[in-house]
């Protein structure tokens, strides 16, 4: 054995130690594990998230405005303003008859005045106004919880999508490396061949020419693969540098898919646009009565208890009750104008739900078809890449005996590869398609 051989020998055998060091370093993720990540660290579900939080606080604050309000207050003044001396004394209970002259009146010495309030303000009738409110904020956060499920089902049905052509890519590269590897061995006989006077140059050329075309489709699947493996880190918030195998999900025999009627029913209770649109309704319905409510009078309770002193340890107790009613209407007609707005309002978020409605069934439908079809193509092209390689064995024994040309040995490699890719195509279809089927039913997985 030569020097050459030996270090041939030498290198080989260390490529085949890396190769099955990064196999094991390689983890194999399914696509179920994969969306799971994906839902619990995606982020722009996390900023989701801390919408739905923002909302249910404004929700909070609008339902505060059915409680009291107390507001308490402590001050301190100090002049010789006349109507300041005068009433600081006569809050403070400390105002004699000598106070009356004239020169006291007018020209009083300065005075402290300390002065604490607590008031108690409760708002007993508004029309509805506050009511509206209140479920104007319920609407909104509805609205937030809609738009984070409905960022949930994108995400998963993109890193669906995202997995389905890596499952793809990699279903590509793993055949046309097998189909090279035999071209390779076909190409090192067809040589010797050639060397015998067996077969023709141009044989041998279409041979090299197929396997380089085979190599460079190798190398377009790496790339591509390793573009989707890092945009599928990202979705899943894992850095773009890791490493791992898609799994083809196995084929499910005997399930059937429900009725149209259930899935229909299912979409319109769980698909986020279709509550969406319901809440925008209710949101633009308690637009409509907060309109209406600016026609009536507010009416409230009000109750002061107060301390006032010239002293801060001697101090005079007071108290205050009372009531009000405000009615406060513009001359031109401004709460008519907005009760109609409101109104127009109403009835346009009522004809966006009914479509939004349809528009989820129609989704349904289009994407059961594509779920029935795909399954039916996938039992299809498994079928088909059975035969093309048992064909593909037939010539390649026919062609090691002398009996096949290379031309019909090029047309068995490409009906493999033609038919694996059919067959995968149809499996990348399913999982699309089962991803929009559980988009279009409002189910993240």
């Amino acid at each position: 054995m030569t020097r050459l051989h030996i270090l041939t020998v030498a290198m080989l055998c260390v490529g085949a130690t890396t190769a099955r060091a990064q196999d094991a370093s390689t983890s194999t993720i399914p696509l179920d594990a994969m969306v799971q990540a994906g839902l619990a660290h995606n982020p722009t579900l996390r900023a989701a998230a801390a919408g739905v939080q923002a909302a249910a606080a404004a929700t909070s604050a609008a339902r505060a405005s059915l409680f009291p309000r107390v507001t308490v207050t402590e001050s301190w003044q100090r002049g010789d303003q006349p109507v300041f001396v005068f009433s600081a004394l006569l809050a403070s209970r400390r105002f004699a008859a000598s106070n009356f002259a004239i020169d006291q009146l007018t020209h009083p010495g300065a005075l402290g005045y300390f002065h604490g309030t607590a008031a108690v303000e409760q708002l007993l009738f508004d029309g509805g106004a506050r009511k509206a409110r209140i479920d104007a904020a319920l609407a909104t956060q509805q609205i937030a919880g809609t738009a984070s499920r409905e960022a949930a089902l994108g995400v998963a049905a993109t890193i669906a999508d995202t997995y389905g052509r890596l499952l793809a890519v990699q279903a590509a590269h793993r055949t046309t490396s097998s189909i090279r590897e035999a071209s390779q061995a076909d190409l090192e006989l067809a040589i010797r061949r050639r060397d015998a006077g067996m077969v023709t140059e141009a044989d041998v050329l279409s041979l090299r020419v197929h396997v380089a075309d085979l190599e460079q489709r190798i190398i377009q699947a790496e790339g591509d693969a390793a573009v989707l493996r890092a945009q599928l880190n990202r979705l899943t918030g894992e850095p773009v540098t890791r490493t791992f195998v898609a799994v083809e999900p196995a084929p499910r025999a005997g399930s059937s898919l429900p009725a149209l009627d259930v899935l229909l029913t299912e979409a319109r209770a769980n698909r986020p646009e279709v509550q969406r649109a319901a809440a925008s309704e209710a949101f633009a319905d308690s637009g409509r009565r907060a309109a209406r409510a600016a026609f009536a009078p507010t009416i409230a309770a009000q109750a002061a208890y107060d301390v006032s002193g010239t002293r801060v340890s001697e101090r005079a107790a007071s108290w205050l009750v009372g009531g009000e009613v405000r009615w406060t209407l513009a001359l031109a007609g401004a709460e008519r104008a907005q009760l109609t707005a409101a109104t127009a309002a109403a009835s346009r978020a009522r004809a966006e739900a009914d479509d939004a409605r349809a528009q989820a069934e129609v989704e349904v439908v289009t994407a059961l078809q594509h779920v029935t079809t795909a399954r039916a193509r996938q039992a299809a092209g498994v079928a088909a890449v059975a035969q093309a390689r048992e064909s593909q064995r037939i010539i390649r024994d026919r062609f090691d005996a002398g009996l096949a040309p290379v031309n019909d040995l090029l047309r068995a490699a490409s009906a493999v590869i033609d038919a694996d890719a059919r067959r995968v195509g149809a499996l990348v279809d399913l999982v699309t398609g089962t991803a929009r089927l559980n988009l279009a039913l409002g189910r993240v997985q």
